[in-house]
């Protein structure tokens, strides 16, 4: 069946659940974001603890090394000895410190690109939703222009149908014919 604009009569209710659609997609996109920058936080977190293992382990082995190389030469650089474990310990520190602030950076680095990634999706949805309403809008003022052209095309039908009754005054199968009918019969293009 047609309309009077001549397009399908079930147009205008095909596109709601497209629009639907798009809402559930932008929650899709947030989901995803959302769940990108957690494992972006995670992967950060375990680089900093494997970081700071490595550095631990080998400011353990370099202190047993010389550890072991001090006690052979206990007697004769005990002195030396403990100048080297102080200097060991210090390495260990400072790599410690490196791989905590490598670790403190990825992090930042991760929650500014969360940020910025949810500013991008929350503008997108506010735009789409802006879309969405002035389409309405739009299609509310169309179905509203339609009414009134259907209203003022029954009423001129009926004008026309009382003049042709007035000229015909026994012929009441014409009437009959021009009358409006129920929404439930058939209508003719």
């Amino acid at each position: 069946m047609q309309d009077e604009r001549g397009g399908r009569a079930t147009d205008l209710p095909a596109e709601q659940p497209a629009y639907a659609a798009l809402g559930d997609r932008v929650t899709g996109i947030l989901e995803a974001a959302e769940q990108a920058a957690e494992e972006i936080r995670e992967e950060a977190r375990a680089l900093a603890a494997d970081l700071e293992r490595a550095a631990r382990a080998e400011a353990e082995r370099l202190k047993q090394e010389l550890t072991a190389d001090a006690s052979s030469l206990r007697d004769e650089a005990e002195e030396f000895s403990r100048d080297m474990r102080l200097a060991v310990e210090a390495y260990a520190t400072q790599h410690r410190r490196q791989a905590e602030e490598e670790a403190r950076t990825l992090v930042t680095d991760a929650e500014k690109q969360t940020t910025e990634m949810r500013g991008t999706v929350e503008q997108m949805l506010r735009e789409t939703e802006a879309e969405v309403r002035r389409r309405q809008d739009e299609l509310k003022g169309e179905v509203r222009m339609l009414e009134n052209r259907k209203r003022d095309a029954l009423e001129r039908l009926r004008e026309i149908a009382a003049s042709v009754q007035d000229v015909l005054p026994g012929d009441d199968s014409l009437s009959r014919d021009l009358r409006p009918q129920r929404s439930g019969a058939r209508e003719d293009s």
